[in-house]
């Protein structure tokens, strides 16, 4: 019994054997017959994100600096389109949204004296502008 299994051991390494020769055979046949050509190389489009205008923000009136008499001042200026736009002065706070051109006005009213006003304008990444400027406001003769 032994010698039976020994001889079939034998033949099933033998069969494997040529088995594995033949598939390494194929593939190498396979390899070498391949059509070389190549297909044309398709152009690679880069696909650029649409860049987001740099957030500036640009104070058109009231100057900096400016003496008023009057207790009521317009605050307008220019930034990016649909930014929201925040202005703290010592009597609030307002926040509202520029239009479509970046364009923002609002009203805001003065206490006597140094009037510190802070503009800043934020868009929808988080970036951030800010203007400071001084108003004085005065009843005084000039």
């Amino acid at each position: 019994m032994r010698k039976e299994v020994l001889i079939a051991i034998i033949i099933g390494f033998g069969l494997g054997l040529i088995i594995t020769f033949g598939i390494w055979t194929a593939n190498k046949a396979l390899k070498e017959t391949a059509p070389t050509t190549t297909a044309p190389a398709e152009e690679e489009v880069e696909i650029k994100p649409t860049p987001t205008p740099t957030l500036e923000l640009t104070i058109i009136s009231p100057k900096n600096n400016t003496i008023s008499d009057q207790e009521l001042i317009e605050v307008s200026g220019q930034t990016i389109p649909q930014a929201i736009v925040a202005i703290t002065y010592p009597e609030g706070e307002k926040l509202l949204e520029a239009d479509e051109d970046g364009s923002f006005s609002t009203e805001i009213s003065l206490s006597g004296g140094d009037n510190q006003i802070k503009i800043s304008a934020f868009n929808d990444e988080g970036d951030e502008a800010t203007e400071s400027l001084t108003v004085v406001y005065s009843t005084a003769e000039i």
